[in-house]
């Protein structure tokens, strides 16, 4: 199984960071929903505090706030004007729930709460 990339957003700075989820703490992650408060010490920033803020699968299917499952989900949306020039368009389309598996390429986490160093000192000292 391949490593799992969190992207970490600083609304401070307005920077976005990447950091590498091991297998092991993305089983640690597993079953957390959309919304959760996560600790920073999955990401190797201790002190952090982080919100789950959505994700994608390894299919590449984006997590979706409103559907609470794990898996994979075809739903049928409603368009309005813009996608398809008329109001009322629909459409059938799959869409991943809002629980963390172990099928997750990608977490898109905020900082809540800041540690004690600096997200780029973090970052170096990972490398």
């Amino acid at each position: 199984m391949a490593n799992a990339m969190a992207l970490i957003a600083d609304p401070k700075t307005g920077k976005t960071y990447k950091k590498e989820v091991t297998p092991e703490n993305l089983g640690s992650l597993s079953g957390r929903k959309i919304g959760e408060e996560l600790d920073g010490v999955f990401f190797n920033l201790p002190g952090y505090r982080l919100k789950l803020t959505g994700g994608t699968s390894i299919d590449g299917f984006a997590m979706r706030s409103d559907l609470q499952l794990a898996g994979k989900k075809k739903i049928l949306k409603t368009y309005t004007s813009g996608k398809f020039g008329k109001e009322g368009k629909r459409k059938r389309v799959t869409v991943r729930g809002a629980i963390v598996g172990t099928d997750i390429a990608q977490l898109n986490l905020k900082i809540i709460q800041y540690g004690p160093n600096p997200v780029e000192e973090e970052k170096a000292q990972g490398q």
